[in-house]
């Protein structure tokens, strides 16, 4: 089944992964530092290449998220809001809700944490939120009747 997955790049992925697991409880974080070999071929010093993440994966909500270090330091990886995160869950799964909400509830409070709107019903009928986190990733939450679709 084909998929689409965000992959993030971080000046420091190690750090970042630490944030994520810390502030929104990231689970089943799999990091593959560059080894010191292949330092060169990302234009690293050898002596920081166990700090360097050539490939990461990590879940919120259940949701899997992959990134790396931005290793050309000639481009612009600054993350922008011009592209969203939207965990989409169905309300009529108790189980899928308690995790979305949970996530929400867990994360709003946080000095990190920019909520741009709060998860609440919505005139549709579903729920919705919006918030950014220190790296500037904007996260949109969307509570919906699957059973419509």
């Amino acid at each position: 089944m084909t998929q689409l997955y965000p992959y993030l790049a971080f000046e420091n992925t190690k750090e970042a992964l630490q944030y994520y697991e810390e502030v929104f409880g990231a689970t089943h974080i799999n990091r593959l530092p560059v080894q010191r070999e292949q330092a060169e071929n990302f234009g690293i010093d050898p002596d920081k290449a166990e700090e360097s993440t050539m490939h990461a994966e990590f879940k919120i909500a259940d949701v899997t998220l992959f990134a790396s270090d931005a290793f050309d330091n000639s481009e612009d990886y600054t993350i922008t809001k011009g592209i969203s995160l939207l965990i989409d869950y169905d309300i009529n799964d108790a189980e899928d809700t308690k995790r979305v909400e949970a996530l929400y509830e867990k994360v709003k409070d946080d000095e990190s944490i920019t909520v741009e709107m709060p998860l609440a019903d919505q005139f549709w009928g579903g729920k919705m939120g919006a918030f950014s986190d220190k790296y500037n990733v904007r996260w949109m939450l969307h509570g919906q009747d699957h059973s419509k679709e």
